[in-house]
């Protein structure tokens, strides 16, 4: 997942683990699904993400492709989480689970923006509550196989709120 035009890497430069869990464990996927399709969530960003590459496509090109590549990365991760989810015996639907009750994702989980720097502010909040969220989950879940993939995912996160941040830098124009 190179940018070909500027040779940039958008995740981080080491294999992600194999996807397997020990067993069956319905309290971690109903985790994992807070992950995979929660309010800040792989899935949102994917949404969150395209919607933002399509609205500078035009005007801040090289943003534009930036954040595609980085939604690009969010849909392996999603693919991942949504294999863990059915590994562990649950459904990978776009929903999570909260006292026998079921919420399905919704559109207003976005948050849509309408300037580059909005699209930015948001886009950098996402990935510092995802990186909070995923360690939050390590905390919970004890199979080494999805720590060490939850830990994988969370060097790209880190990787791309770094991007975020330079895009931040270099393209936000602020008061002197």
């Amino acid at each position: 997942m190179l940018n070909n035009e500027n040779n940039i890497s958008y995740h981080v430069d080491l294999p992600y683990p194999e996807i397997k869990v020990e067993k069956e464990n319905s309290r971690y996927a109903n985790i994992l699904l807070h992950n995979y399709s929660g309010i800040v969530s792989e899935f949102t960003a994917i949404d969150q993400y395209v919607y933002h590459k399509f609205k500078l496509f035009k005007d801040c090109p090289a943003v534009s492709q930036a954040i595609g590549e980085i939604a690009m990365v969010e849909m392996h991760h999603l693919e991942m989480l949504g294999e863990l989810i059915l590994l562990l015996g649950e459904d990978p639907r776009y929903w999570i689970k909260k006292k026998d009750k079921r919420y399905y994702w919704n559109g207003k989980f976005v948050d849509y923006g309408n300037t580059l720097k909005e699209y930015l502010d948001y886009d950098i909040q996402a990935e510092v509550v995802a990186i909070r969220d995923y360690n939050k989950a390590l905390n919970e879940i004890s199979d080494p196989n999805i720590v060490k993939i939850i830990e994988r995912i969370i060097l790209d996160e880190e990787l791309h709120l770094k991007i975020f941040k330079e895009l931040y830098a270099k393209y936000v124009k602020t008061p002197e």
